[in-house]
């Protein structure tokens, strides 16, 4: 079984506090920081719970900046693209202002240039120091799919059969998915500190995978077990395939 630091909540909803809590101890030390987020339901409860800290006078991000993580390429319909779904729960809701983001510009002349100029971006930061992941079915973190290398920056992709199909699911309509543009293993790699979070049954078969792997580009996520400053937070449905874990779950 792997070393990776991990936090196991009853619910959803403890998970998503713990991950808000993450982000406020970051924006405590550092009130710059440069941050980035997911799309996706896994991060969903912990842009609520960001907004709740807000409201309450408990987190600032006025001085925050944001990186894209991924986004698809070639959507017909680009409305419920990564890039809206996180304008609507987490930029919109928090008031981030279009300055502090620096999203990928799906529509660069130079997809090559453009994955350059987001490098340069966050070299110039001194590189990311708080990333928020989810783990696709097959594995992936961001759009770095099985077999892809661990030692890339930004770059463009060919997406997986699998991906292709479970990302139907952030769509309200059919969707031909064939690329994307994310940011590589490397990024996540050199990141200050990354928090892997994963919810619900449907994760328990990729969880045991991740536990049960070494090192292996075949499986992107577990690129994390190679850094000292990741860790997993889940909840206790997504652990539950795995009985190793029950003893993270009474630590949590």
């Amino acid at each position: 079984m792997s070393m990776l630091k991990t936090e196991i909540y009853d619910t959803e909803r403890e998970m998503s506090l713990r991950c808000a809590q993450i982000v406020k101890e970051t924006l405590d030390r550092k009130p710059d920081a440069l941050l980035c987020f997911p799309a996706g339901m896994s991060v969903a409860g912990t842009c609520v719970a960001l907004k709740e800290m807000q409201d309450a006078g408990e987190i600032d991000f006025s001085r925050a900046w944001f990186v894209s993580l991924d986004e698809w390429l070639d959507l017909e319909d680009e409305s419920e693209n990564c890039t809206n779904f996180l304008r609507k729960r987490l930029y919109g809701p928090l008031g981030i202002r279009e300055e502090q983001m620096t999203l990928f510009d799906t529509h660069a002349e130079d997809l090559e240039a453009e994955c350059r100029r987001i490098d340069r971006f966050i070299f110039d930061r001194g590189h990311i120091d708080l990333m928020l992941l989810g783990i696709g079915m097959n594995g992936h973190l961001g759009l770095n799919e099985p077999g892809g290398g661990f030692d890339s920056y930004a770059k463009v992709v060919e997406l997986s059969e699998t991906t292709m199909n479970v990302g139907q699911k952030y769509f309200s309509g059919g969707m031909k998915l064939t690329r994307g543009i994310t940011l590589g293993v490397r990024h996540i790699l050199e990141t200050r500190h990354v928090v892997l979070q994963i919810c619900g049954a449907h994760k328990q078969e990729i969880v045991r995978r991740l536990y049960h792997t070494g090192p292996t580009e075949d499986l992107p996520a577990t690129a994390l077990m190679l850094m000292d400053g990741a860790e997993v937070v889940m909840d206790r449905e997504a652990a539950a395939g795995t009985p190793e874990l029950a003893g993270a779950a009474d630590e949590a």
